[in-house]
């Protein structure tokens, strides 16, 4: 495991898209949240056309709601417009396990075996995609993708699977802040194997420290 620290965000967002940039990925999934927003627009562009782009997990809210991971990558990361090959949850059909379903088939019909490189983040009680902690969805083996109701939140979200994020070649983490480098969030990341390389850095101004981890299949 390598560990590379960088002066600020900005540095640790420039590596990170040289990484993703780099490696050849045909096949990549991307994560929602605060985090990963500036390696989106610094990815926008220079994206590459021949990549099928495919959503790791999104709460079950239309498009046009603030909440929307979909929403945010196609405002950032899709800034120059959004490309044929991108494969989100379809929420608009106010059915949780119907959009699930129907995510499957897309990953079948785009010919998808397993993704090349999926970009994670991870929250504060320690869930990745839409993995929670105690939630049934951490022992759905046999799907693509699944729905869940998370209580705490009180809102339905839909997700890749377990064994589709430990199929990836190269699994890349990215978690900021104090309590998203807890115990909590390590115990997690555990399911999707030892860390390749970590990067890292702390951030002067806010006290926090924000850490990625990146996983490649043996």
């Amino acid at each position: 495991m390598n560990l590379r620290v960088f002066d600020d965000a900005e540095a640790l967002a420039q590596a990170a898209a040289r990484t993703i940039l780099q490696s050849g990925a045909k096949t990549i999934g991307v994560t929602g949240g605060s985090t990963p927003k500036r390696l989106y627009e610094i990815l926008a562009p220079s994206l590459p056309q021949d990549v099928t782009w495919v959503l790791v997990d999104e709460r079950y809210v239309p498009l046009e709601d603030p909440q929307s991971n979909a929403a945010m990558i196609e405002r950032t990361l899709f800034a120059r417009g959004v490309p044929q090959r991108w494969l989100r949850f379809n929420t608009e059909l106010n059915d949780p396990a119907a959009t699930a379903r129907m995510f499957e088939e897309d990953w079948r019909a785009l010919g998808i075996d397993a993704l090349d490189l999926v970009l994670l983040g991870c929250g504060e009680d320690g869930h990745t995609a839409s993995l929670f902690p105690g939630t049934p969805v951490l022992e759905v083996h046999d799907r693509i993708a699944a729905e869940l109701f998370v209580p705490r939140l009180d809102q339905w979200r839909v997700t890749l699977t377990l064994p589709v994020l430990r199929a990836a070649k190269l699994r890349m983490v990215l978690a900021a802040g104090a309590a998203k480098a807890s115990t909590a969030a390590a115990n997690t990341l555990k399911a999707v194997g030892t860390p390749d390389k970590v990067y890292e850095w702390d951030d002067t101004d806010t006290g926090t420290k924000l850490q990625t981890w990146t996983y490649r299949t043996k």
